[in-house]
């Protein structure tokens, strides 16, 4: 079943799921994904990799409410309502990792399509996008569709 995989983050939404409608019909399922995760403990694990420190413990887990989750949901939920204003079905998938980059490429599959939103850096090349979506570029294991913007 070849699905459509809209990347979202709250950010460039309506631009992504406006470049995501002339394409829906060519899929059998359209989903819309939001990942979350620790991008800021990521982030200084890398650094004290990079100096020679040791890593840090990992954290205690998380009881009650996941603020990061809740955001996550909020924003599928509103790439819900975009799409069905424009007349496309899809399914939320909320996808939790510690690093939003790993959770998305994860979950991609070779029957499914991801459509990212990255370029908000200028020029070409790999040092053009993000680092979040250079990851899901290099390790996704279906079909990528980098909308520039």
């Amino acid at each position: 079943m070849a699905v459509l995989a809209l990347a979202l983050d709250g950010i460039e939404d309506e631009k992504l799921i406006d470049a995501a409608v002339p394409r829906a019909p060519h899929f059998e399922r359209v989903e819309v994904w939001c990942a979350y995760g620790d991008l800021a403990m990521r982030e200084l694990e890398h650094q004290r990799e990079r100096h020679g420190r040791p890593h840090s413990p990992p954290p205690p887990p998380k009881h009650g409410p996941d603020p990061d989750r809740d955001q996550a949901e909020a924003i599928a939920a509103r790439g819900l309502e975009l799409l069905s204003a424009r007349g496309v079905t899809a399914r939320p998938r909320v996808l939790g990792d510690r690093d939003p980059g790993h959770a998305l490429a994860a979950a991609t599959e070779p029957n499914v399509t991801l459509l990212l939103a990255a370029g908000h850096r200028g020029g070409i090349g790999p040092k053009s996008v993000g680092h979040v979506a250079r990851f899901v570029i290099d390790h996704a294991r279906g079909p990528v569709i980098v909308l520039r913007l």
